[in-house]
């Protein structure tokens, strides 16, 4: 039960984020193959129940594509827990339950893998909870280094040759696309 109501504070918190900082002019002249440009900690407002609560999310900027974590945490710990739709946004947040992302170290993990492409900005970026509902990506975790690079490493370290996450993504988020994709696959 404990678990359930940590999982449902989780989504709530997620589904009502909006970011707090606006990107106004183009910030990614080109993008990167298996690396970023930057790295940028931005805090998200969300308001649940009349309480504000400011997360921490880490965005790898320009990058070649938006989903590089979800992909990497789909090809280390197989399918995620929950699909996560944040208001006016097509694809969702997926969220990872009990993950272990370190050897040796029993520690589990919440993570909320994002991203975004626009003519502005494309980015991967993520968020990290732990079972007690906090946000280790602030400036008071111990872990907060440890994590950004875990992650920073995540996308250096993708396999392009590794390609089953995007058939599971699309069946799950958009079965119609789906179609259209393995449509024009089989048209080249």
């Amino acid at each position: 039960m404990k678990k359930n109501i940590f999982t449902i504070t989780i989504t709530l918190i997620l589904f009502s984020c909006s970011s707090t900082t606006k990107v106004n002019e183009k910030r990614c002249n080109s993008i990167l193959k298996n690396d970023y440009k930057t790295i940028l900690e931005e805090k998200f407002e969300s308001v649940v129940n009349n309480d504000t609560i400011f997360l921490n999310e880490v965005k790898y900027e320009c990058v070649y594509t938006a989903m590089y974590i979800k992909k990497g945490m789909y090809d280390r710990f197989g399918k995620w827990n929950q699909e996560i739709y944040p208001k006016g946004r097509n694809h969702p947040i997926l969220l990872w339950n009990n993950v272990k992302l370190f050897p040796n170290d029993t520690t589990e993990f919440i993570i909320a893998a994002n991203g975004l492409e626009n003519t502005k900005t494309i980015y991967a970026s993520v968020l990290v909870f732990d079972k007690k509902n906090r946000d280790l990506l602030s400036n008071e975790s111990v872990l907060k280094t440890k994590l950004i690079y875990y992650f920073s490493d995540m996308i250096k370290t993708n396999n392009e040759q590794k390609r089953d996450f995007y058939e599971i993504y699309w069946k799950t988020v958009d079965p119609i696309r789906w179609a259209e994709i393995k449509q024009y696959q089989n048209n080249n």
